[in-house]
């Protein structure tokens, strides 16, 4: 008896484990019952494995078949030692004797040849049983190297149909080869882009272990890239050429080796790949504070992408005006610089049109620029909270308040009334040890609230009581509040510091020299300067400059009720430790493209970071040593968004943009984000077929319904540079077919044109038809293995003796499928079990 699919019996291995479920479940079945459920189950996984009894039958009648191989593969000797055994075998078997020669096709006779290229084994078993569909005998001549269908296949319909297949191994001498077996290359590039080709070849020694010396070409359409002499190891080995994309449009890549030392054969001496160069990419960058991208939009624009450089309230709220951009980078925006359309927008974008979003941080930047629950945060792959830390340490916040005359209004809440609320709501964010302090000005100053601990109870009572009776005042001196301010805050006993300013005017002085020495000396003491400015009236430059200074935040405040807001968020982010301002290391996390050829113990030490928690579903590539991600990224909906939690160069990465891997960095983390061509109305693939291959196009509007009865071409370059133009025919709705004949291995590309109407759809593809798989470097132990395998599926035998090749004197057995047999005998008893279930009688 014979299993035909004695894999089956894995399924076995689950009986132990339904006999512990019944088990645990109390055993509220008696044991007989489960032992026949048992049973049942092992006699249908047995009918499953296919069984069939074999016994000796009728002597065969017809012709004895004798299927002999003429691949390639065997070189011409060892086809010719082929051809001399399959006669040998037919003389000894006498005239009835036919003789089949096989390769990629089979042909009759000896004195015909079939096309080596291949090895069609299963073909050649199909031929068989059609040429003796009552049974009969069969012989295989070959080294079992096959390239065609599945063999094993046709070998069980064979048996089904009464053959018995012997097998007469004969080996294919060992030859010194050697073999390119991979061209790798991106399948989409932009122009400007520099890529790796890898090239994988594969050399078969004979007793030796020297490398083989060659030559090495590799080009790029017509264009011979380099030549360079190459040693190949025996087994496989990797060579990687560097190259750039220039014009749009399908790249031919071909690599070719030229040994210096013996090969059997040049077919496989060459590989190919191709990629699809697209325009270089149209980058927004958005600024949160003036010049903030400039180094960035230099170093993208030095990689080949076009950029626009926009303050973030010049940012299109409009998605079809978005459209025309490839991705945006956002450098060190806060959300309050946007409107609510413009945040909205900008997930749209990811989210729904595929487009590419880049956030880089800063002190205006995620949580420090009031990212929380806005559309913007919801494309990040960073959720805008900080890790949790042990209990923070207590901080000193200064809140430096115009009080000039021009803080009050006419009619409605004053901007000076909106100001003393937001210094009230802001004790709300401290916690009882931290410490505050107010200095309200104009030409001069006065202390509010001179600095001491927050506390609680009667003491927040008492410090909200002398910010509400503040007074108004004269005129405006920034520079003087400040000179009496920081140094204050400076004396503070606790080393986490920050100060506020908000005014709503201009200063009687702006000395410049003199406030960056302010701020300066401030910043040796370890404080941070964020300022607010309110109203148009306000020296919207200076405050910019000023948080640009202190490392703080700028504000842009045009509706006064919007104050309590801000300064709130300011408090939040003086007590919550939202940033790691210290030397950092960065740490590689995972591999990723985003630093594909990176090495990041070559990166520069950070300064600092914004401290988020990525989202589950987020792919941290860097990190910090205390597990903080540095550069996150993953799939928002069709899109791709990226967040780096440092900077892009001040304050926390001032000596990156001296790194010599500055631009490459950056510009594989834009270019990681930006859209592929596999979305759009028009779709075309290749389908390989029996025949050839298959060109399939498929056209649809924006809507998704389909484009029918359009007028669509095609035009082949082949790879020996000739082209072939034609048409192509409906076959669905929005689905056009051609059938190919590709012979010449090697690079294609296609461009497909569609009209429809008034429009015009183009689209280019690559495509490559590989060498023949007869001339890969194969294992000869498969081959034995699969002639083994036939020979027991069809109760044939390996290496039969000449003298019993007659088919007159072979007896075919008969085959019995069983499985019906074991299918019943389970039903059986399942009838017995239900029986016993119900007590229609009892076992004793």
């Amino acid at each position: 008896m014979i299993w035909q699919s004695a894999h089956m019996f894995w399924l076995l291995l689950a009986l132990p484990a339904l006999a512990l479920i019944w088990r645990r479940t109390g055993g509220r079945l008696p044991w007989p019952i489960v032992g026949i459920r048992m049973l049942i189950i092992a006699i249908l996984i047995s009918a499953l494995a296919d069984p069939v009894w074999r016994q000796a039958g009728a002597p065969a009648t017809g012709p004895l078949l004798v299927l002999y191989d003429q691949s390639d593969s065997l070189t011409p000797a060892g086809q010719a030692a082929l051809r001399a055994e399959a006669q040998a075998i037919a003389a000894a078997a006498g005239p009835e004797t036919r003789l089949l020669a096989f390769g990629a096709n089979v042909v009759a006779g000896s004195d015909r040849l079939p096309d080596g290229a291949g090895s069609d084994l299963a073909a050649a078993i199909r031929t068989a049983r059609q040429l003796l569909p009552s049974g009969g005998r069969v012989i295989i001549v070959s080294d079992g190297h096959h390239t065609g269908g599945n063999v094993l296949a046709e070998a069980q319909r064979a048996a089904q149909a009464g053959l018995q297949v012997d097998v007469y191994y004969v080996a294919s001498p060992i030859l010194p080869e050697v073999a390119i077996t991979r061209l790798d290359a991106p399948a989409l590039l932009r122009s400007g882009e520099t890529f790796e080709l890898t090239v994988t070849t594969a050399y078969r020694a004979i007793n030796s272990a020297e490398p083989l010396a060659a030559r090495l070409r590799v080009w790029a359409n017509e264009q011979l890239l380099g030549e360079e002499s190459i040693f190949i190891p025996p087994d496989q080995y990797q060579f990687a050429i560097t190259h750039t994309a220039s014009e749009p449009g399908i790249i031919s890549l071909r690599a070719e080796v030229v040994p210096s030392g013996n090969d059997t054969f040049t077919a496989n001496n060459a590989a190919a790949a191709t990629a699809l160069v697209m325009p270089p990419p149209t980058i927004l960058l958005v600024e949160g504070y003036r010049d903030g991208g400039a180094v960035l939009a230099a170093t993208l624009r030095q990689s080949g992408m076009a950029v626009e450089r926009l303050p973030a309230a010049a940012l299109p709220a409009n998605l079809d005006q978005l459209a025309a951009y490839d991705g945006i980078v956002l450098v060190d925006v806060p959300a309050n610089q946007f409107s609510l359309e413009q945040m909205v927008a900008l997930r749209e974008m990811v989210r729904s049109e595929g487009k590419g979003l880049t956030v880089i941080g800063g002190n205006q930047s995620f949580t420090l620029g009031g990212y929380a629950e806005t559309p913007l945060a919801d494309a990040l792959p960073l959720a805008m909270a900080p890790p949790p830390r042990p209990q923070r340490a207590p901080v000193s916040l200064l809140l430096i308040i115009d009080r000039s005359a021009s803080m009050s209004a006419a009619f409605g809440v004053s901007k000076f009334d909106m100001a003393k609320e937001a210094a009230i709501l802001a004790l709300t964010a401290l916690q009882p040890s931290d410490r505050i302090g107010v200095l309200a000005f104009d030409t001069d100053t006065l202390w509010t609230v001179p600095f001491q601990e927050v506390g609680e109870g009667a003491n927040v009572a008492a410090i909200q009581t002398q910010i509400a009776t503040m007074a108004l005042g004269g005129g405006t001196n920034i520079e003087r509040a400040l000179a009496v301010g920081l140094p204050a805050l400076a004396g503070e006993p606790h080393s986490a510091r920050h100060a506020v300013l908000l005014t709503d005017g201009r200063s009687y002085s702006n000395n410049y020299p003199r406030y960056q020495q302010l701020i300066e000396t401030a910043q040796a003491a370890q404080i941070t300067l964020s300022t607010i400015a309110i109203g148009i009236d306000s020296d919207t430059e200076l405050l910019e400059q000023l948080a640009r200074w202190g490392n703080g935040r700028y504000y842009f405040v045009a509706d006064a009720a919007d104050l309590p807001r801000i300064t709130l968020q300011e408090s939040e982010i003086a007590g919550a430790e939202l940033t790691v301002e210290q030397p950092v290391p960065v740490l590689l996390k995972q591999p990723h493209p985003l630093v594909r050829n990176l090495d990041p113990r070559a990166m520069p030490i950070l300064d600092g970071y914004i401290a988020l928690q990525p989202r589950p579903e987020a792919t941290v590539v860097l990190e910090s040593p205390a597990d903080d991600p540095l550069l996150a990224v993953w799939q928002y909906g069709l899109g791709r968004s990226v967040a780096w939690t440092a900077s892009v160069a001040a304050p926390w990465a001032r000596s990156w943009p001296g790194w010599p891997e500055y631009d490459q960095f950056w510009s594989q983390i834009v270019r990681y984000t930006l859209p592929t061509p596999d979305s759009g109305p028009l779709q075309v693939r290749i389908e390989p077929t029996a025949t050839g291959a298959r060109l399939v196009v498929e056209a649809q509007n924006a809507g998704g319904t389909p484009i029918d009865l359009a007028q669509a071409s095609a035009r082949v370059t082949l790879p020996d540079g000739s082209e072939q133009s034609f048409s192509l025919a409906q076959i669905a709705p929005g689905r056009y077919a051609r059938e190919l004949a590709l012979t010449i291995t090697g690079p294609y590309r296609i461009a497909v044109t569609l009209f429809a109407g008034s429009q015009t759809l183009q689209r280019s593809i690559g495509y490559v038809l590989p060498p023949p798989a007869e001339y890969a470097l194969t294992d000869a132990a498969q081959g034995v293995a699969l002639l083994q395998q036939i020979a027991a599926m069809t109760g044939g035998s390996m290496e039969p003796a000449l003298a019993t090749t007659s088919s007159a004197s072979a007896i075919m057995p008969q085959t019995t499928s069983l499985w019906p047999l074991l299918a019943g005998l389970a039903l059986a008893l399942w009838l017995v079990e239900i029986a016993l279930r119900r007590h229609w009688f009892v076992l004793s």
